[in-house]
């Protein structure tokens, strides 16, 4: 692969991977601090805040990286941030209200309503922020900001899983609140490294409406597509806690977390490279399909070949590693880790649907996935079997994704046949 990849990759992936392992090595503590009953409500609230952190940019901070000028850079963030701002406030009224009258949401407690908001902005800030940096190629902010954020979480969660015993209400509010002291961290961070350097500036009084229109793909397509996507992923957290006990959401939330958290970390982190890279490539013209498919070919095999490991030694590992209140995690991740495997992939390429206007599609794709999804969860549902509920999600989850994958790949084809200069010889990008 080009050396500046590898080398931009590589940088992410260190910041990604030495944050990554702050956190397993507090994992092997919070998981004897916390119940899976503890775990199952904090994985439901989770839930929720991924699904309205979409709503509360509109996705415009996905234009920052392909906006033609840094003012115009600079104006998309403003728009984001002013977006981000209201819907929080508007979201800690309702939940201001639904804590007084005392409405529930998937039975969090009020308390948790009232967290919801502050992990809402500063997640959203944290992302604008994120994108910023992505444009002018500050990776090692990005990986340091990211070792901030997730070591900042897990000191707090520790902190509050040792103060627990003292005061009960910690066993509910620790996790959670842990995570928004760790956006927190990581806001500040990355806002100091963007207003040193001057990557973000107000400016002067220009109107934000313009702006809003000319990049209205992202609020009209790849909002409600992340919406959509994120809102099915979350699904069985929300739907299942109706039905079945907590301690199976906890099982099952943390074989979500140690298969859904290293590959999108992954994921993450290729998207940021190929996205930059890709997008002054096709500015330029230039020929794009041998590298995306170098890439993914690699990475499919590297993952598989994890994949196959991780299937044998599930179980007993997490019981090794966790202790014996976590018989029963190695089945959910066994379901997983087909579809995790192909996410791994398609998400590092969501980016070309961005860089081709063709986000209706993904729309349309993320909008049968969930009807599928919701088709697996209810079969599940009926027969009374958790177990089952998971397994025909997962399955269901892989398919849509693979075709998905197969849909990015297209596009860039399409490209090379349609759209490279014939003038200029081939290079790497």
């Amino acid at each position: 692969m080009p050396s500046h990849f590898i080398r931009n990759s590589g940088t992410l992936l260190t910041g990604n991977v030495v944050a990554q392992g702050l956190a397993f090595l507090a994992y092997l503590l919070l998981l004897r601090l916390f119940t899976p009953d503890d775990f199952g409500l904090c994985n439901v609230f989770f839930s929720y805040t991924e699904v309205l952190i979409i709503l509360s940019t509109c996705k415009y901070e996905m234009a920052i990286v392909v906006a033609p000028d840094d003012n115009e850079a600079s104006l998309l963030a403003r728009l984001a941030f002013r977006l981000n701002a209201l819907l929080s406030l508007l979201l800690f009224a309702v939940a201001a209200v639904m804590a007084l009258t005392g409405v529930t949401l998937s039975n969090l407690p009020a308390i948790l309503l009232l967290l919801l908001p502050l992990l809402v902005y500063f997640t959203g800030t944290y992302r604008i922020y994120v994108f910023l940096c992505n444009r002018h190629k500050e990776y090692r902010a990005l990986a340091l900001g990211e070792v901030v954020s997730v070591s900042g979480g897990t000191v707090t969660r520790i902190l509050f899983g040792l103060l627990a015993p003292v005061l009960n209400l910690f066993h509910t509010i620790g996790l959670p609140l842990g995570s928004v002291l760790g956006k927190m961290a990581g806001h500040a961070y990355l806002h100091h490294v963007v207003c040193r350097k001057n990557h973000y500036y107000h400016p002067t009084a220009a109107p934000l409406r313009p702006i809003a229109r000319k990049y209205i793909n992202f609020a009209r397509y790849v909002m409600p597509r992340e919406l959509v996507s994120s809102f099915s992923a979350n699904l069985p957290l929300m739907w299942l806690s109706l039905y079945f006990d907590k301690p199976l959401l906890g099982l099952f939330s943390l074989a979500l977390t140690f298969t859904q958290r290293p590959a999108g970390i992954l994921a993450n982190t290729f998207e940021k490279v190929l996205y930059q890279s890709s997008s002054v490539t096709v500015q330029q013209q230039l020929p794009l399909r041998r590298n995306i498919l170098r890439f993914a070919l690699l990475l499919g095999v590297a993952v598989a070949a994890v994949a196959a490991v991780v299937f044998l030694f599930a179980e007993p590992l997490f019981v090794l590693l966790f202790g014996g209140q976590w018989v029963g995690t190695g089945y959910y991740v066994r379901c997983l880790l087909p579809w995790m495997s192909i996410l791994v992939i398609s998400n590092s390429l969501s980016f070309i649907s961005s860089i081709f206007g063709t986000q209706r599609v993904d729309f349309i794709l993320q909008v049968v996935q969930l009807l599928l999804r919701a088709v697996a969860l209810y079969a599940g549902i009926r027969q009374g079997d958790f177990q089952l509920a998971v397994l025909l999600f997962c399955i269901v989850s892989a398919v849509v994704q693979a075709i998905q994958l197969g849909w990015y790949l297209y596009q860039v084809h399409r490209y090379e046949q349609h759209h490279t200069s014939p003038c200029q010889p081939p290079r790497e990008s």
